[in-house]
């Protein structure tokens, strides 16, 4: 697909996305009330092609990238932070399984219908140990966005070809059947994404189904001539940039909610009745905007930058991905403080039970704070390649 086709197929998925966006709205509370987005919503993501973006177009995919994921994702965020980031975690998570041999693709996607995914990259401790022509796997993997609604999850593991022998760092993908979640997800913000704890004990995994994590994060596949678009999305520079996407979303949804409230709210203890006549008000207004813009046109200038490496065959350097958690880092930081800006501005009705200003406040700065995403560690990253120094994780 050329860039304008792109163009297009994006335009015409957001066009969708609103279409459904009053659903998504009407069941935003319920999804931070409940701790789940609800079903419904759910189908309604999938019956537009939501979550269908980062999907191979053999299987009635996109091929989307990270640019129509970040628009379409952000839009979702306007309606429903909660649903956008389940999204993004899906369509994260469905390009992981690109990365394993060619029988696992099949496999996976088998079943003919919508492949909806949960991805745990991080935070090891579980095991993976030979087993014939497998594996035997066994842990915990907290944190499992969208883990109710996955027909697949994967998780990080110890892979021991021998019980004595020395672990190596790998991944395994598990079906819905092999895994029980556990309630362990209580927070005050992003409550509806379900990020729950998911476990496995004694589970058999097929050999495939089971890589190291040079395989599935390494740039082998991103300097291959005969690997997909979508398998040379380098996954640890394009994780962080689409996950702030519902953040970026909801950000844009309190603006405008304020800005709506202003001509009836009066700045209380002042002669200002309504806001909107308060010359402070309308520069305070005006700078929250900026810096939503500027969380935007930094996160496109990341998803760009990474689609046009997966056009080619020439893996991004290190400093290039770190110019992108610079970038990230610099959007996260701006949503957060035009937050913070907004909620000013509209006063501490913000922090009523029932105001959604309120419920987008504690989402958006709850969300910008993803180990991942969040700017202190992205500003690090930033800083030591422009120093020529080496950064503080591999992660880069």
């Amino acid at each position: 697909m050329n860039i304008l086709d792109k163009t297009l197929a994006t335009d015409e998925l957001v066009a969708r996305i609103h279409g459904i966006g009053p659903l998504l709205r009407e069941n935003a509370a319920k999804a931070d009330r409940e701790r789940r987005v609800p079903d419904e919503c759910v189908e309604a993501l999938t019956s537009i092609g939501a979550l269908k973006i980062n999907t191979p177009k053999r299987f009635g995919g996109h091929e989307g990238g990270a640019r129509m994921l970040l628009e379409a994702a952000s839009t979702i965020g306007y309606y429903c932070t909660n649903a956008a980031w389940i999204s993004v975690i899906s369509n994260v998570s469905v390009m992981l399984p690109l990365r394993f041999p060619e029988a696992v693709i099949e496999r996976l996607w088998a079943g003919g219908g919508p492949l909806r995914m949960a991805s745990v990259i991080v935070t090891p401790g579980s095991t993976a140990v030979r087993e014939g022509d497998g594996y035997r796997v066994s842990g915990e993997w907290p944190f499992a966005s969208n883990i109710f609604h996955a027909n697949w999850a994967l998780g990080v593991v110890s892979i021991k070809e021998t019980p004595d022998a020395e672990p190596e760092l790998g991944y395994a993908i598990l079906h819905k059947d092999q895994y029980t979640i556990k309630d362990t997800w209580y927070t005050i913000g992003m409550r509806g994404t379900g990020s729950n704890t998911f476990a496995a004990k004694d589970q058999f995994v097929p050999a495939d189904q089971v890589v190291r994590a040079g395989a599935m994060l390494g740039p082998d596949l991103e300097a291959s001539a005969d690997a997909s678009f979508l398998q040379r999305l380098a996954p640890v520079s394009m994780f962080p940039t689409v996950i702030v996407s519902g953040p970026l979303g909801a950000a844009r949804a309190a603006l405008d909610l304020t800005i709506e409230a202003a001509s009836r709210r009066p700045v209380t203890y002042s002669k200002y009745a309504p806001q909107n006549t308060s010359g402070a008000f309308a520069q305070g207004i005006g700078a929250a905007s900026a810096k939503i813009d500027t969380a935007a046109m930094f996160l496109r200038r990341a998803c760009d930058t990474i689609d046009v490496a997966a056009r080619g065959i020439v893996p991004m350097s290190r400093d290039a991905r770190a110019g992108i958690r610079n970038d990230i880092a610099h959007a996260t930081k701006n949503l957060s403080e035009a937050m913070d800006d907004i909620a000013w501005l509209h006063g501490t009705a913000t922090f009523a039970d029932a105001n959604p200003i309120g419920r987008l406040y504690r989402d958006v700065q709850t969300g910008v704070r993803h180990a991942m995403a969040a700017a202190p560690l992205g500003y690090e990253i930033g800083g030591a390649a422009l120093l020529g120094v080496e950064p503080p994780t591999p992660l880069v």
